[in-house]
């Protein structure tokens, strides 16, 4: 996983670093702002840049873009030119190019950029991502490279983490999590509060809305920047006859994610943006008083003397686990867990002894996640029956559907008959063609005998009939 981008130690003679070289800004004069970044930039991994201040008193505005050159070869400032470009652009392995003012909505606000497999780079702008340059060498390492110029005056990167931990924190102060539940309506009256214990791993933290003091324990985010799993278990056991219902909040997926669906032969359809499973175990939890208790690696906790299973999310003819979606965990008399998504029907999900209690727990890894405990349920017996009350319903209307259709098919079967007969004597096929209309309504029989003694007309559009040939199919 990547380090959060910083600035390099090596940069113009203005510049001056802040914030754990993560804010740079340009001290004097226009010009002698180059920066770079102090690591190298993967493939398709967003830069992202906040206009902290500028100015109006000079013309010319930020440029962005990469070099395959470790800024190490300029040893000091003053081995830098004035301007990126063009004194460093018409060297080789420098890219650069004016950004334009517009593409910062005010002082504060984010842009990003990234370079492509084409070694195209992008960058974002109120209207959506524009090209910005081309040609850029993508077999070498490559570094951001940044010049603080002319109203531009300061700029921080902003981690990709910080970024999308601040998106999901915005979202969901947006959301109304006053809701029970959006699928589950028949378990809404018998639902008790459920909570997160507060022991978890290092990747976990409590929710914390802007108008409360106290972290929301019943939402967890999980923090994939940490180097280990998250894990955080429930507060009350699945006993048998119980349930627990949880909902997704939100997902974003990260630069590591996204370089793995275009680096990989499998596609995209097939992998889930975040990877989260279910787990239990006989261990009593609320006795789990440290978080060292828990291995970074959450594979290796079958390693201890207690029961635990994880088992993965399913998600029916689904591919990915979607903001909104909710789970339904029951454990029945036969020892049985059993779960439904966006209540669907029940469906067998892992197989434990019945004699013992399990205390449920959830695992992330991959995407940061935020999850909500909507609620607990005690006592299953209403939603069963009202489970058994709706199949019997599906099953009526199943059966219903499947006699509607049967009909259809003997109706569609007489008409198809109808179709073939001939529409004066109903009993021989039609196998001749009246001449010059070309109307084929007749078995021979009755056409010879209307040209000979009857009309002479067609009985479809009343023309003369001058006519008739037998058809013989194949």
């Amino acid at each position: 996983m990547n380090t959060p981008l910083q600035f390099h130690p090596v940069h113009g003679e203005h510049i001056k670093l802040s914030r754990n070289n993560t804010v740079a800004k340009r001290v004097d004069s226009f010009c002698k702002g180059i920066c770079f970044s102090n690591r190298t930039i993967q493939i398709r991994e967003k830069v992202y840049v906040r206009l902290l201040s500028k100015s109006i008193q000079w013309t010319g505005f930020l440029r962005l873009g990469v070099t395959t050159c470790d800024p190490n070869t300029h040893r000091t400032s003053t081995a830098l030119p004035r301007h990126a470009c063009p004194d460093l652009t018409c060297r080789p392995g420098y890219w650069a190019k004016c950004v334009p003012e517009n593409c910062f909505d005010g002082t504060n606000k984010l842009t990003y950029f990234y370079v492509d497999d084409n070694g195209e780079l992008f960058l974002n702008t109120p209207t959506g991502e524009i090209s910005l340059l081309t040609g850029i060498f993508v077999q070498e390492p490559l570094w951001a490279l940044l010049d603080i110029y002319g109203n531009c005056i300061s700029i921080e990167l902003v981690d990709d983490y910080q970024k999308r931990s601040g998106s999901i924190n915005d979202q969901l102060r947006n959301i109304n999590i006053t809701t029970t539940t959006s699928f589950f309506k028949d378990v809404c009256n018998d639902l008790s509060p459920l909570t997160f214990l507060s022991v978890h791993s290092s990747s976990i933290s409590f929710f914390l809305s802007s108008s409360n003091v106290l972290p929301n324990q019943s939402i967890v985010i999980y923090d994939n920047t940490k180097a280990c799993d998250g894990v955080v278990f429930f507060s009350e056991p699945l006993i048998i006859n119980s349930g627990l219902l949880i909902q997704i909040l939100s997902i974003i997926p990260s630069n590591e994610s996204r370089l793995r669906t275009t680096t990989t032969t499998t596609t995209t359809s097939n992998l889930l943006p975040s990877h989260i499973q279910f787990g239990l175990t006989n261990c009593n939890t609320q006795n789990l008083l440290r978080t060292n208790d828990l291995p970074l690696d959450i594979e290796n906790i079958n390693d201890r003397s207690e029961f635990w299973i994880l088992q993965d999310f399913k998600l029916g003819n689904k591919t990915t686990i979607d903001r909104n979606d909710e789970f339904l965990f029951t454990f029945n008399q036969d020892g049985i867990i059993e779960y439904s998504h966006n209540n669907s029907k029940l469906k067998d999900f892992i197989h434990v002894d019945s004699n013992l209690i399990y205390y449920p727990f959830l695992i992330f890894k991959g995407d940061i996640v935020a999850i909500r405990s909507i609620g607990y349920i005690k006592n299953l017996d209403r939603y069963r029956s009202l489970q058994e009350i709706n199949n019997k319903n599906d099953t009526t209307k199943s059966n219903q559907e499947l006699t509607s259709i049967n009909n259809n098919n003997i109706k569609n079967e007489c008409d198809a008959k109808l179709s073939q007969d001939c529409t004066i004597c109903f009993d021989h096929v039609r196998d001749t063609v009246l001449i010059p209309c070309g109307h084929i309504c007749l078995c021979y029989l009755c056409a010879k005998e209307l040209i000979e003694h009857g009309t002479k007309q067609c009985p479809i559009c009343r023309s003369s009939i001058k006519l008739i040939n037998k058809i013989y199919l194949a």
